[in-house]
């Protein structure tokens, strides 16, 4: 049976064989630079530096391991985490606990991201049994796409993530077997995709809005009905637990503090920038915003106790401006569809020879600085990161195009392309202002999915369009 669905899936399993063997070589080839380069930025590998949250990925499964604890505190009554989730950490400390070392985590990730393949090929096979070749070629753009290579090298939650929501979708959508077992199971990766990253939990939105668009659009309500009341059933009963642990050891009962702290030191700081035409920068803002809430620490913003006090200092300073927000945030979520990842790939890879965060953005990687400092090596990454971004970016704006075209022309026959859409456009505008190339990877395949179908479309429409004018002449 395996052998038979191998060999009927051949090219499948030849794309994925493939991006096996580069990741791992990805892998390798990285260890050894962190190795042969100690002060590195990133010599801690798979530990990425210059950020805290692979840092305090691998704190909290340290302490998980040592203490059966969720804290970022060494000791068994260390105070509770209320800013992560415990999903990767556990994962990690999964791992780390039964292999002895963090270095395998990457190998896991990258199996992970076969999975995610297969799910991928599985969706768009589900959508339309046409889309197979478009399935083979979105599975070869995503795990081949600059920004897949390094999570599965770093400890980042986007291989767990994807695969566990790229799940949820596929037994929403999945018309063969029984209703009630796929709307379980998508209840339950839908759950753990929530523990994994907990801006997850809103994506109970947009698979809300689909199945309110199926209950006008479809004769069958009763059993829509049924299916959505297991879905949602199931996931509250896995999602509580978590809330009822943070509201017994915070007095406050929510499942994060990501979006206090987010709003806070990122979308806020930004649209005031905007507000005042950058003559502010976002650093002098942030430390103004920081004095109204009593000039806390870092680590106290991320408590959930202090949550409702930074909500309430971010609503009343955006309540006089929301429709200017509105317009700032939708206007920034543009970055969310175009943002080349392989520029910014290319530029975190300096963090393996050199000890400084390296950001494609920061003057000291500007073209013309590196060629007055006669750093050749600079010059050479950063022509590659642009000239190379130019395609990327092409082919990302006919994604788009194409998948607008396919909505449109298919908008009311396959319920699948609207869970689609509206989980794109919901997860833009969720991380809007911050979106980028990182964090369109769990909808990555959405979009090749919906942009090749759409293009695909149209080429055949051009095509039988041309053969009807040849056929009139």
């Amino acid at each position: 049976m395996i052998r038979n669905y191998i060999q009927k899936h051949k090219i499948f399993f030849a794309i994925i064989s493939f991006a096996v063997i580069a990741h791992i070589g990805a892998f390798f080839t990285l260890k050894t630079l962190s190795v042969k380069f100690p002060n590195a930025l990133h010599s801690s590998f798979p530990i990425t530096g210059g950020g805290f949250d692979s840092l305090q990925y691998a704190t909290l499964a340290q302490n998980i391991i040592d203490y059966g604890t969720f804290s970022l505190e060494p000791k068994i009554d260390g105070n509770p985490e209320t800013f992560r989730t415990p999903g990767y950490p556990f994962f990690i400390a999964t791992i780390e606990y039964f292999t002895g070392t963090i270095d395998a985590v990457p190998f896991f990730q990258i199996i992970l991201l076969m999975l995610s393949a297969f799910l991928i090929y599985s969706i768009a096979i589900s959508i339309s049994p046409d889309y197979k070749n478009i399935g083979l070629i979105a599975v070869g753009l995503f795990v081949f796409d600059p920004s897949l290579f390094l999570s599965t090298q770093f400890l980042a939650t986007e291989c767990l993530y994807v695969t566990f929501l790229l799940a949820s979708i596929y037994f929403l959508i999945k018309k063969t077997g029984s209703g009630r077992t796929n709307y379980t199971l998508a209840g339950i990766f839908y759950a753990l995709s929530a523990y994994v990253r907990p801006s997850g939990l809103y994506m109970a939105i947009p698979i809300g809005l689909w199945i309110a668009w199926r209950l006008f659009n479809s004769a069958n309500r009763k059993d829509i009905l049924r299916f959505t009341g297991i879905f949602f059933l199931i996931s509250f009963l896995l999602v509580y637990p978590w809330i009822a642990r943070n509201g017994a050891k915070t007095g406050v009962y929510a499942f994060s503090s990501l979006d206090s702290y987010g709003s806070l030191n990122f979308n806020l700081p930004l649209y005031l920038s905007y507000k005042y035409e950058y003559e502010r920068s976002i650093e002098e803002i942030r430390a103004d915003i920081h004095r109204q809430i009593g000039g806390i620490s870092d680590e106290e913003q991320m408590d959930l106790r202090n949550r409702p006090l930074i909500k309430d200092v971010v609503w009343n300073t955006l309540k006089p401006n929301l429709f200017s927000y509105g317009i700032f945030h939708i206007a920034k979520s543009v970055n969310f569809f175009f943002s080349p990842s392989l520029k910014h790939s290319i530029g975190s890879l300096k963090g393996f020879w050199e000890g400084q965060p390296q950001e494609p953005w920061r003057p000291e990687m500007s073209l013309a600085n590196s060629l007055l400092d006669v750093r050749f090596g600079d010059v050479l990454l950063i022509f590659y990161q642009n000239i190379l971004s130019i395609p990327e970016s092409f082919f990302l704006l006919i994604m788009f195009v194409g998948g607008i075209y396919l909505y449109w022309n298919d908008i009311w026959r396959n319920h699948s392309v609207k869970l689609i859409f509206l989980m794109i456009f919901f997860l833009a505008l969720l991380t809007s202002p911050l979106s980028n190339h990182r964090y369109r990877v769990p909808v990555l395949p959405f979009m090749y999915i919906a942009g090749l179908a759409g293009t695909s479309l149209a080429i055949k429409k051009i095509k039988n369009r041309s053969r009807a004018i040849e056929n009139t002449n």
